[in-house]
């Protein structure tokens, strides 16, 4: 009975971890939506340098294309078919028989393609003509159908108009030639034919026959026929040279090239945007942890980072210190039931601005009359003693090893004046208590070389409870959550977290990690801080135009201790 009691807080605790791990699944599954036209509207808008890189690219090349080939002349001389003279009885309209008048029709591209009739046509161009070259071709005339009077059209190709509409001609001269010269030659066979059987009759009584004149007849008829023979085919409008070049044609290719263009960049950029993890809302990171947004920080740039960091002292009339007093109004009002004492801060990466903001809030919570000690708990890239320029002699790391006291360790930095003031002498923590707009800081001390089992030590949270009893708030500068494990084991002995999330660099499936690790964790989640690129945008600076602003020696001149109101903000 006592195993069975004593399994269960294990079993309770399990089953806790694993509804919270439910629960983040849940919430990242509800987050994926079916993409909208609004969104695809938007991932182009994003990478409209790309649609435009594409766009100019493919109207160039179809422009460069125009420009460099050669310009062609087309010229077409048109045929008629026409059915021959029927000579038995020449009066009669006559049938058409449009399967025999539509198989020649379609076999005109073959005759004019024998070397016979090339040679022909030839011999009809000019030398100039044959040097210029040109390209052959037939087609029927498709508005003709199959009527009676079809047409048929044998079109040349040269880079000379005069030898596209010589070359036309010449062939369709020496295809109706080459027509009626196979007709005739099928005439003059039947009548020789006719011709020989006449002669094998004798004379007398056998050339009055009925047969004998029967073919007498025929060989007569043959005979006119021969002289009347056409070919069916007859030039009806001749070629003539073209005023133009038919290709190419710069105005129809750049639009080519520009639709395509635009098709392809769109394609191309609506690709990218599915292979990007990037997460570029606000809406979208605070659906993805589910976590109240406490404030939106304009990320400084690393210059100014390295040169004032402090913006709520060096431009404490700006934005950005602006959006740090909001971060304080709201994590106040976070706070409404006072029972909030100490608060750690971090994010998914190291360099996103963290210790920055982690330093600049804590500076804004003691300009307001709170009693302000700021923990640097990233024993493996400290940050913080540099930005707020204390020495790093002793720290969290020596106090956790028993080699210092706490007193000793803590130094203190004004929360008003001058961004960079030197500290050369650490004070004493029972005189910071009672000091007023300064903020007590516990660095982190020699990097040491285990700082998982420092942070995860009971030295560490019986520090954090100490530094609970004598401040309003204890801030901790928390190492990165997905680098390693330390963050977690803080999360046991302090009471809220805050999420700090570049918009910058932000990846959803690091965010997605860190909200699931963050899921388990004891503490209460304060909310999410948000950096994003500064923007320059008009109505951003006319916001905040209103502020008086004396750029030059606000960092030189100290604007001295603000006044003690008795009630804090």
């Amino acid at each position: 009975m006592s195993q069975v009691c004593a399994g269960l807080p294990s079993e309770r605790r399990y089953r806790s971890i694993e509804e919270k791990r439910r629960s983040a699944v849940d919430i990242v599954d509800q987050t994926k939506e079916d993409p909208t036209l609004r969104d695809y509207a938007r991932g182009v808008w994003r990478r409209r340098a790309i649609v435009a890189a594409v766009v100019v690219f493919f109207t160039a090349l179809a422009l460069a294309y125009s420009f460099v080939k050669t310009p062609l002349y087309e010229a077409s001389a048109e045929l008629i078919y026409e059915n021959q003279i029927n000579v038995a009885n020449p009066l009669s309209s006559g049938g058409v028989d449009t399967a025999t008048q539509q198989l020649e029709i379609a076999n005109v591209a073959s005759v004019i393609a024998s070397p016979d009739l090339i040679a022909s046509a030839k011999r009809k161009l000019a030398a100039g003509d044959l040097q210029h070259g040109f390209t052959i071709s037939s087609a029927p005339d498709a508005a003709s159908g199959q009527s009676v009077g079809s047409t048929v059209f044998i079109t040349a190709v040269s880079p000379s108009a005069q030898t596209a509409a010589a070359a036309a001609n010449a062939y369709a001269e020496a295809f109706t030639a080459s027509r009626k010269a196979s007709e005739q030659a099928s005439v003059r066979q039947a009548e020789q034919v006719i011709q020989t059987r006449i002669d094998s009759f004798g004379g007398g009584a056998a050339r009055q026959s009925a047969e004998y004149l029967t073919l007498q007849q025929r060989l007569q008829d043959l005979q006119i026929l021969e002289a009347t023979v056409t070919g069916n085919f007859r030039v009806l409008i001749p070629a003539t040279a073209p005023d133009k070049p038919f290709t190419p044609k710069p105005v129809r290719n750049g639009l080519m090239g520009f639709v395509a263009g635009v098709v392809i960049g769109i394609g191309l950029a609506l690709l990218i945007e599915q292979f990007d993890t990037r997460v570029r809302s606000v809406d979208e990171a605070v659906a993805i942890f589910d976590m109240p947004l406490l404030g939106r920080i304009r990320k400084m740039p690393i210059q100014k980072v390295n040169q004032q960091p402090l913006v709520v002292l060096s431009d404490s009339q700006g934005p950005a210190a602006e959006s740090i007093r909001k971060l304080r109004s709201n994590l106040e009002f976070a706070n409404i039931d006072g029972d909030l004492k100490s608060v750690f801060i971090t994010s998914c990466l190291q360099h996103e601005g963290k210790s920055v903001t982690v330093c600049n809030l804590a500076l804004a919570l003691a300009a307001s009359g709170n009693r302000i000690v700021l923990v640097d708990g990233d024993l493996r890239r400290p940050q913080v003693h540099r930005y707020l320029n204390l020495p790093n002699g002793k720290g969290l790391s020596t106090v956790l090893r028993g080699k210092a006291d706490v007193t000793e360790a803590l130094c203190t930095r004004s929360a008003v004046g001058p961004s960079l003031t030197t500290v050369a002498v650490a004070q004493k923590a029972g005189a910071d208590f009672e000091r007023d707009n300064q903020i007590s800081v516990l660095t982190s001390g020699p990097i040491p070389p285990n700082p998982a089992e420092m942070i995860a030590s009971k030295s560490f949270a019986s520090l954090i409870a100490e530094l609970q009893a004598h401040f309003d708030m204890v801030i901790v500068d928390a190492p990165a959550l997905l680098a390693v494990g330390d963050t977690a084991a803080m999360a046991r002995c302090i009471d809220g977290l805050i999420f700090l999330v570049d918009l910058t660099r932000a990846k959803r499936p690091l965010l997605v990690e860190a909200m699931r690790q963050i899921a388990q964790m004891p503490c209460r989640k304060l909310g999410l801080v948000l950096l994003s690129q500064t923007s320059g945008r008009r109505r951003e600076r006319d916001y905040y135009s209103y502020h008086p602003r004396d750029d030059e020696g606000v960092d030189a001149v100290p604007l001295g201790p603000l006044p003690r109101s008795g009630v804090r903000v």
